[in-house]
């Protein structure tokens, strides 16, 4: 007898630096959304597919919720409801080694009306006692009546076959969304924007905040006619341009005698040649355009 097929599109919503984004690419098996110690990191909405066995889950990374001060974060904060009206299913990811604040109990209320389900996550397991995760357990029950509870490590993969179990368990009786062999809805291009911003976030740290975004502006393949002669054989060549806000942000990106730039492309080139399975060349340019994130017109070229 052949098993009917099940689906269910799970949404990963929670504060930022929970690890929403760790957590996708452990589950997912493959990195998809960039990751930083910089909060607010994914900005958009990223689509995630799992097959295991008769079962189909497409997870949905999105923003961290947070006051949104810009244009940005609006379009950021649309993207998280827009999984909660799409999702089946509702993992509320938290910061086990954290605590319980104002920002929590806001997302709390706003989970409590939804008409799915909502299980709760507690992320970074390594970081916590047996006793503190309890404790934590206890306070987060006050707050929600949760379908599951699951304690997970996602940067270390812990814990991840209960949280398996349910997934598997309460995915709908509806036909898979996805082909077979597709694992994520992100195209190369937008995915080694993301790349190049996580390189950055994570090189630069405080001295660059969130004024920063990446445009391809060239991508070409070895064989079509504007592929540069001296690019790798057989690869890519990418052409970027970063967004700032400020000219002390460039002086920054730059650094002395353009060493940080140069370290930037190194990375953010290594990053690539493993995403696209190929030799990279990477070109970076830097353009100041001051209040880009409060500019529709921008954000609207960035696909933000």
């Amino acid at each position: 007898m052949v098993e009917k097929r099940r689906s269910a599109t799970v949404a990963l919503v929670g504060l930022p630096n929970s690890g929403k984004s760790t957590l996708l690419n452990t589950l997912v098996g493959e990195k998809l959304a960039a990751v930083s110690q910089m909060p607010q990191t994914t900005r958009g909405r990223i689509t995630g597919i799992v097959n295991r066995g008769e079962a189909q889950l497409a997870f949905l990374d999105t923003p961290g919720v947070h006051l949104a001060r810009h244009a940005l974060n609006q379009r950021m904060l649309h993207y998280v409801d827009m999984a909660l009206d799409e999702a089946d299913l509702l993992l509320w990811v938290v910061d086990a080694s954290g605590f319980l604040g104002p920002g929590e109990r806001e997302l709390a209320k706003r989970l409590q009306g939804a008409r799915q389900p909502v299980y709760l996550v507690l992320n970074k397991l390594d970081l916590v006692s047996k006793g503190t995760l309890l404790e934590k357990i206890a306070e987060y029950k006050d707050l929600l009546e949760f379908r599951e509870i699951v304690p997970v490590g996602a940067k270390l993969a812990q814990n991840l076959d209960p949280l398996w179990a349910i997934l598997e368990r309460d995915a709908l009786d509806h036909e898979w969304s996805y082909g077979d062999e597709t694992f994520t809805d992100q195209t190369e291009r937008t995915m080694a924007t993301e790349f190049i911003r996580e390189k950055i976030l994570r090189k630069t740290r405080e001295e660059v905040p969130h004024g920063v975004a990446v445009a391809i502006q060239a991508w070409v393949e070895a064989g079509e006619a504007d592929y540069p002669e001296d690019a790798p054989e057989g690869g890519t060549y990418i052409e970027a341009q970063i967004l700032v806000e400020r000219a002390g942000h460039r002086k920054i990106l730059l650094g002395s005698g353009g060493e940080m730039i140069k370290d930037i492309r190194q990375s953010a080139q290594r990053e690539l040649k493993k995403l696209l399975q190929r030799p990279v060349r990477l070109a970076l340019h830097i353009k100041v355009a001051e209040g880009w994130r409060d500019r529709p017109d921008q954000l609207d070229k960035l696909n933000l």
